[in-house]
């Protein structure tokens, strides 16, 4: 999205804390597009990123990202996780397909029944990965909005979850 609202479709090829390079596909989005106007992107794996147009290429550009420290830790997490997970057939034996929500906010009930904030960093129809400082003891059950799951794995930051009872749609949280 351009600063005067307008819309256009776009891949990602390549990302850091500081910059992504993204490809326009129709030729007449690049003609629009001058160096320092700011761009927000959504990206599938990624999500928001905001910045500015650092340089343009022959099919794209590259955005200048603009994120706070915290920002920038969040993104090098995903980074990281797509880089260790997305396309490792070899090690992914994951079930079901993993997506990354579009609303990743929601609710981690505790088996106290205290409730605490979270981030959906991916789902599928069996499981969850939670970013949260919370570490539950493995096995103990959960509910993740409004389905029950089980702790499975413990990691930098968040958790693992199996949900109980297979999703039939994905939840929301």
């Amino acid at each position: 999205m351009c600063a005067d609202g307008s819309e256009h479709i776009c891949d990602l090829w390549r990302v850091s804390i500081h910059f992504a390079d993204i490809n326009l596909p129709e030729p007449q989005d690049q003609a629009q597009l001058a160096a320092g106007d700011r761009i927000i992107a959504y990206i599938d794996e990624i999500g928001r990123l905001e910045g500015t147009v650092f340089s343009q290429q022959q099919d794209g550009f590259t955005l200048k990202l603009q994120l706070t420290t915290r920002q920038q830790n969040k993104l090098a997490s995903k980074i990281a996780w797509l880089v260790k997970n997305i396309g490792n057939n070899e090690a992914d034996q994951r079930r079901h397909n993993r997506y990354i929500p579009a609303r990743t906010e929601a609710v981690l009930a505790l088996a106290d029944g205290t409730e605490h904030e979270c981030k959906i960093l991916d789902l599928s129809l069996s499981g969850a990965a939670v970013q949260t400082s919370l570490r539950p003891p493995l096995r103990s059950i959960v509910t993740l909005g409004n389905s029950q799951a089980k702790v499975m794995r413990h990691f930098d930051d968040g958790i693992g979850l199996e949900f109980l009872v297979l999703q039939t749609t994905l939840p929301s949280a």
